[in-house]
């Protein structure tokens, strides 16, 4: 399954002995649950299976169109990448996308130092193999990582990476829907759960239909 969905990973052994160590700890007993645990991981994440974080590089007309209500023309103008500025500021993106909401604090919205402000946004931005976003997210998986593992994990290890994602698997009860079978239906049942404004419903369809056979 890493294999095939995963073919620009180099440390595939590393990745299958730390699978193998965590998932029966995490509802990911049967192939069939690792199946659709993993074809989710791929569209999450891409191609290669490593340790990253979401990122906000951005266009001024991509945070727009993201986040209308969020992020204004001006602080699009300022914080996004152009053609002059190669690098967006993600950090104050992040901030400003993620404030006030998922359990995160404020945002400095000007950028000005205010002290009453935080960086959750940027700090509890999409992390382990799933892309948890959010400090109330955060710590709902990390008590299920206490609760079924034994103690808290940093996503950007490669373990922590890992087993971060399972157990948000564990808390959202998604191995009772990847019971279900190999069905279209069941793998958007777990899209919906995961990410449900996403457009790549048929994407991660046509992950699991490469490794379902394996599953």
């Amino acid at each position: 399954m890493i294999i095939t969905l995963f073919p620009f990973t180099k440390n595939v052994d590393e990745i299958v002995s730390i699978i193998e160590s965590q998932r029966y700890k995490f509802g990911l007993g049967t192939d069939l649950r690792l199946g659709h645990f993993l074809a989710q991981v791929r569209e999450e994440i891409g191609p290669e299976f490593k340790v990253i974080r979401e990122n906000r590089n951005y266009k001024e007309e991509t945070v727009l169109k993201m986040w209308p209500n969020r992020v204004s023309v001006d602080q699009a103008e300022r914080y996004a990448r152009d053609e002059n500025t190669p690098k967006a500021n993600q950090e104050a993106i992040a901030n400003l996308a993620y404030a006030n909401r998922l359990g995160n604090g404020k945002a400095d919205s000007d950028n000005d130092g205010d002290m009453d402000a935080d960086d959750d946004g940027y700090k509890y931005r999409g992390a382990g193999c799933l892309q948890i976003t959010g400090k109330g997210n955060f710590s709902e998986v990390q008590k299920r990582c206490v609760k079924y593992a034994g103690k808290e994990f940093d996503p950007d290890t490669l373990e922590g990476f890992i087993v971060f994602g399972m157990a948000f698997w564990m808390w959202q009860d998604l191995y009772k829907i990847a019971d279900g079978g190999k069905y279209d239906s069941v793998v958007d049942n777990i899209t919906k759960k995961i990410n449900l404004y996403t457009h790549s419903y048929l994407n991660r369809r046509n992950h699991f239909d490469k490794i379902k056979h394996l599953a």
